[in-house]
């Protein structure tokens, strides 16, 4: 994808053909634990993530006027988001009961 050139038909239609569950595109589509959200609020643009729990990381939150900036933001944090959970070392692998060691 041209990050030059975002807009949100081209975002919205990468979502689209990619999805990512680490992608809350306006609003609550993906997952709340380990993601990023956008918004725009009427005087700009607002990009965040939230922590393993859920909660909103307030020290990550981009505010700004440009949608292309807030667009480019957006994807790659939640691209950032989906590579961190696929890297991650799963503690109980299949066949393991949870506890066990």
């Amino acid at each position: 994808m041209d990050r030059e050139k975002l807009t949100i038909s081209a975002v919205a239609a990468y979502l689209g053909a990619h999805p990512m569950t680490t992608a809350n595109w306006f609003g609550p589509t993906g997952r709340t634990e380990s993601s990023t959200w956008i918004a725009e609020d009427g005087t700009g643009w607002r990009v965040w993530d939230t922590d393993e729990k859920g909660v909103e990381m307030d020290d990550m939150t981009l505010r700004t006027e440009s949608e292309s900036e807030a667009l480019e933001a957006f994807l790659a944090r939640a691209e950032w988001h989906r590579r961190a959970a696929a890297s991650a070392v799963n503690p109980n692998p299949p066949g393991q009961a949870a506890g066990r060691v």
